[in-house]
């Protein structure tokens, strides 16, 4: 794991990863709303290898379901616990 990367970014990429399944988003879908061109920039940060901006789930919350950023990370650490 890279030491930039923690345990929560891996845990956020994965909840997201399965909202947007959900939720019916696409990669693409994500980095639309959060104004990038590529696919493979919210590829990266499903996957672990970079971590999403605040500002960035501040809007991706909503499109899954959540308030803010501070509950999607809530939400996707606590999911990581009882997993």
């Amino acid at each position: 794991m890279n030491a930039k990367i923690s345990n929560t970014d891996i845990a956020i990429g994965a909840y997201l990863d399965a909202r947007m399944k959900d939720k019916h988003l696409t990669q693409m879908d994500i980095a639309k709303a959060i104004d990038r061109k590529a696919q493979s920039y919210v590829s990266d940060r499903l996957t672990g290898k970079k971590s999403f901006l605040i500002s960035e789930l501040d809007i991706i919350a909503p499109m899954v379901g959540l308030p803010d950023s501070l509950a999607l990370i809530a939400a996707s650490v606590g999911r990581r616990r009882v997993e």
